[in-house]
């Protein structure tokens, strides 16, 4: 069973451990000012194991913006990455927020999707 934390205390290890099991290019991060910076944050744990974790970023009064989705290899196809995209928004919600944005790779829209994030036109600038 999976149990999914909000703002629960986690260490630097753990999230560096994930992301790097996660994204193989991970760099080491202190987690610490990210998680400061954050609206919020939601962790999933299975066993005593860091398998996921999502964050939200206030982005105005009622806009909140989503970073950093990440669940383990072990752990993924078990519909924990949409478990904590739908924590985080049940806390956003409760935070005030009304409005969720996310970008994602396109093989993800159904998992985006199935969490009910709506498909949208956006436009990037990328800066030099």
């Amino acid at each position: 069973m999976v149990q999914y934390l909000v703002n629960a205390p986690v260490h630097d290890d753990a999230l560096n451990e994930l992301f790097s099991d996660a994204w193989p290019d991970h760099k080491h991060l202190e987690f610490g000012p990210l998680l400061e910076a954050s609206l919020l944050y939601v962790v999933a744990y299975q066993s005593d194991a860091l398998v996921g974790f999502v964050r939200v970023v206030s982005c105005g009064r009622d806009h909140g913006i989503v970073f950093g989705p990440t669940v383990r290899p072990v752990a993924q196809r078990q519909r924990v990455g949409t478990s904590l995209l739908n924590e985080a928004a049940s806390a956003a919600h409760e935070s005030g927020v009304r409005t969720l944005h996310v970008e994602f790779a396109a093989s993800l829209r159904p998992l985006y999707a199935g969490a009910g994030f709506q498909h949208t036109a956006a436009g990037v600038r990328r800066l030099p």
